[in-house]
């Protein structure tokens, strides 16, 4: 999706800006992509990331476990996070933490390889 799409109304102020911190990353991603039974709010293929906006309200803890542990079943699916933050900076920031947790597990993977060959 292009930073220039419009989002549909019911979107919220989070997820406008999830999208805009996405964008700003080069990231690709789907929007309310369904894994049946589920839907989540965002779905990044090449990270196997599904991010879920909890915004004000949030969904309930207890069943984001259940529905997590559904959703890493998954084999699509290798990582879940929730964004429970409402500004762009707070956002953008847990997206980068997650990013570069992704990054030194790679590089942890690369270097057992290596090791291991």
């Amino acid at each position: 999706m292009s930073a220039s799409t419009i989002l549909p109304k019911d979107y919220t102020a989070q997820e406008n800006i999830i999208v805009d911190c996405l964008s700003g990353l080069g990231l690709r991603y789907d929007e309310q992509h369904v894994f049946w039974p589920y839907t989540v709010d965002f779905y990044i293929p090449e990270l196997k990331m599904v991010i879920e906006a909890d915004g004000t309200y949030g969904h309930l803890r207890k069943n984001d476990t259940k529905r997590d542990e559904g959703l890493l079943k998954v084999e699509e699916i290798e990582h879940v996070i929730h964004i429970r933050e409402r500004t762009k900076e707070k956002i953008k920031e847990i997206l980068w933490q997650e990013l570069n947790k992704l990054g030194q597990k790679d590089q942890k993977e690369e270097l057992h390889k290596t090791i291991g060959s």
